[in-house]
């Protein structure tokens, strides 16, 4: 009697941030007994949560949740087909604190710059801080490619950037940009627009800020630590 348990997460989520835990892709293969019972343990110190029941169809076969420590969780999904025992199916999810985050902008930055903004947070969730964090890999990339590296060459990460104006500005932007994408529906439509725009700003940021960062490994940012934008033909090696 196969069973296909399969548990939708994010890869990564912050301490006291709401993720959504969700089975709803889980099948019985073609001729086996149907699935009698969904239930989702969010970590090992909680019991299985029943999502699964009359009147709930497949698609809400899911958990919100938010965690209160930080650490790799281990999800396990429970589903058990009639008459069969419970087959049970696992998946982590990384918890980390807003130290360890190290993000370069936050909900309220977007607020000030789109005072609704807020409303199109998706369901599951009540930040974005999933985007913030989608735009400071963004960041991180754009600088390994224009090869702006430490000393021995490696690339930067956010441990070694220091927050700046600029920095905060940049990540703004590109998170604006990013939700904008996600829900404009045509090119000529109000959302796209803005994704436009505040794609013009990524750019604009981009040729007139500076990066500062810890180049030398040193773990200390000194007066050398410091990357003008506007000059990028002196590249980092």
């Amino acid at each position: 009697m196969p069973v296909f348990g399969f548990l939708e997460l994010e890869n990564t989520v912050q301490v006291n941030d709401k993720t959504r835990l969700n089975a709803g892709k889980s099948f019985a293969s073609k001729g086996s007994p149907a699935i009698s019972l969904i239930r989702i343990k969010p970590e090992s110190t909680e019991s299985f949560i029943q999502v699964s029941g009359t009147g709930i169809t497949q698609k809400d076969w899911l958990l919100d949740w938010q965690y209160q420590t930080s650490g790799t969780k281990t999800v396990e999904l429970e589903i058990t087909l009639t008459g069969g025992s419970p087959q049970v199916f696992t998946k982590t999810i990384s918890v980390i604190t807003a130290a360890d985050d190290k993000l370069w902008s936050s909900d309220q930055d977007l607020v000030a710059k789109e005072h609704d903004i807020l409303q199109w947070v998706p369901a599951g969730r009540n930040t974005f801080l999933n985007v913030h964090r989608e735009a400071q890999k963004k960041i991180l990339n754009w600088l390994d490619e224009i090869r702006v590296w430490k000393y021995d060459g490696t690339k930067l990460t956010k441990t070694d950037l220091n927050y700046t104006d600029d920095l905060k500005e940049l990540s703004i932007n590109w998170t604006l940009a990013l939700i904008f994408g996600s829900i404009y529906n045509k090119p000529d439509d109000v959302y796209y627009q803005k994704m436009e725009n505040y794609m013009s700003a990524v750019e604009s940021c981009k040729l007139r800020g500076r990066i500062q960062a810890d180049f030398n490994n040193s773990g200390a940012l000194e007066s050398t630590d410091n990357q003008d934008m506007r000059s990028l033909r002196m590249v980092r090696r």
